[in-house]
């Protein structure tokens, strides 16, 4: 059986994604479940599309108000909202908002790509 795991704020890893993307990733050491918290002014990516391959994403918008866009849908987010985003799943952020971002299992860099919009998916 595990231990419990902690991770404080100022042991969180900050990374500049985009000029409109900072993220705050807590490593948790398991591959089970990962968080990070990603602050938005603007739209990520700058162009096209993210997609998780393997990862399944939450975003729970803990302030300000954006927007979240697939190829099918667009989801106007305020604070409180949550969003799922399954693996596989093309999308961008738009606005100007605070999210936590849980995703299973652990986020990795490897499984993420960055897709034009008139490109198609890596498999």
């Amino acid at each position: 059986m595990e231990d419990v795991k902690h991770v404080k704020l100022s042991d969180a890893k900050k990374h500049r994604n985009s000029p409109q993307c900072t993220v705050y990733e807590y490593p948790m050491d398991t591959s089970e479940i990962s968080i990070g918290v990603a602050e938005i002014t603007g739209r990520y990516p700058d162009e096209g599309y993210a997609l998780n391959h393997a990862c399944s994403e939450m975003g729970f918008i803990l302030e300000g108000k954006g927007t979240l866009v697939t190829e099918k849908r667009q989801i106007d987010l305020f604070p409180g909202d949550v969003v799922y985003i399954p693996p596989g799943e093309k999308f961008y952020w738009e606005g100007n908002f605070k999210v936590v971002l849980p995703t299973s299992p652990a986020w990795s860099p490897q499984q993420h790509e960055l897709v034009p919009i008139s490109e198609k998916v890596a498999k």
